[in-house]
């Protein structure tokens, strides 16, 4: 079995490359079960129903121009912002790198750490649909 070393994700968010930026991501990708247990039943039952997806991610400020702090804080609330997730870099021409993108709603955008220490933040991003 194939396994990829994650250490050359490329994140882009509304079309922004900000890998630099980030040292962790995650791609959440489900669905809603829906009950649909009846009388006489004697184990719960469900169907499937709606997708859901969320991405979460953390990294460090750099205060730059177009840069994640930015990005981020001005898609906070924006209904149709474009996340775009590589696990594994992007190649010119191949068609085995897989790549992920999600239209979302940026919910939370956090910026603070210990004194003395590189500023973190972390944000994250719930599902918003098929368009934006």
């Amino acid at each position: 079995m194939a396994t990829v070393n994650y250490t050359n994700a490329k994140i882009l968010i509304n079309g922004a490359l900000l890998s630099a930026n980030f040292k962790e991501i995650t791609l959440t990708y489900g669905a809603e079960t829906n009950d649909d247990t009846t009388f006489g039943d004697s184990v719960r039952s469900n169907k499937g129903g709606l997708f859901t997806t969320k991405c979460t991610g953390s990294g460090y400020i750099e205060f730059i121009a177009s840069g994640v702090e930015e990005i981020i804080f001005n898609a906070v609330g924006v209904d149709g912002t474009l996340i775009t997730l590589f696990a594994n870099g992007i190649t010119e021409g191949t068609t085995t790198d897989r790549g992920f993108s999600m239209y979302g709603v940026v919910d939370e955008f956090n910026i603070g750490g210990e004194v003395g220490t590189i500023l973190p933040f972390t944000f994250s991003c719930a599902s918003r649909g098929v368009t934006p």
